[in-house]
């Protein structure tokens, strides 16, 4: 009786195999490409064949994604801002100090989202808003809205407490509040180097709006 049997006596594997990067990891690193290359050459003269390039991605990856630009917009938007108006959301959420401060710190991270790479973006939307209202609507309806209510909060906390004065239309007022701040972004990036006579700075502006609106807020 045949009693030899085939074993195996190869050792088993126990190293783990490298790890395969899953498809919707390449999104973010797409749209974080591209929010760069639309902000500095704007964006009817990029390429998607440009952001594949400058995200280390094959030529046609970006349309595996994205339909199209304007889908590639909306990510690109979302990847900008989103994580700053959750960041604020959540300050809002645990804050304890006064409505002034609190206020103070809404515009304060609205001036370090400005100043970084990032806030190139509100200048872009605004000049191609014309050209491509459905990213617009998007914005508006996602992220403009979302960062209007964050004022509102602030400004109704305020007046609850009395720490502010009574304000009829704190929806307006919140408008009013927020508009400055994305004019002063996009002058920055658009009139104000060609501009000979211009010598504010930063400081100088978000210094002379805290003063102006909490002299119109106090009781």
């Amino acid at each position: 009786m045949d009693t030899d049997q085939s074993v195996n006596t190869e050792p088993a594997t126990t190293e783990a195999l490298p790890r395969t990067r899953r498809p919707e990891d390449r999104a973010p690193e797409i749209a974080r490409a591209a929010l760069a290359l639309f902000v500095t050459r704007g964006f009817a003269a990029t390429k998607l064949e440009d952001v594949a390039k400058a995200a280390s991605v094959s030529k046609g990856l970006p349309y595996l994604y994205f339909k199209n630009k304007e889908e590639l917009f909306k990510a690109v938007i979302t990847e900008a801002i989103g994580g700053p108006l959750a960041e604020a959301t959540d300050m809002i959420d645990r804050f304890e100090g006064s409505s002034e401060d609190l206020l103070r710190e809404l515009v304060l991270g609205f001036r370090a989202f400005e100043e970084s790479p990032a806030g190139g973006v509100i200048k872009l939307i605004l000049a191609e808003a014309g050209n491509f209202p459905d990213v617009a609507r998007f914005f508006c309806a996602h992220f403009d809205l979302r960062g209007r209510e964050l004022f509102i909060r602030a400004l109704r906390r305020g007046v609850n407490r009395k720490e502010f004065r009574p304000i009829e239309d704190i929806e307006t007022t919140a408008i009013i509040l927020v508009q400055p701040l994305a004019m002063f972004s996009v002058w920055k990036r658009s009139l104000a180097p060609y501009d000979p006579t211009n010598t504010l700075s930063s400081d100088q502006f978000y210094a002379a709006y805290l003063d102006f609106i909490f002299k119109g807020l106090r009781p």
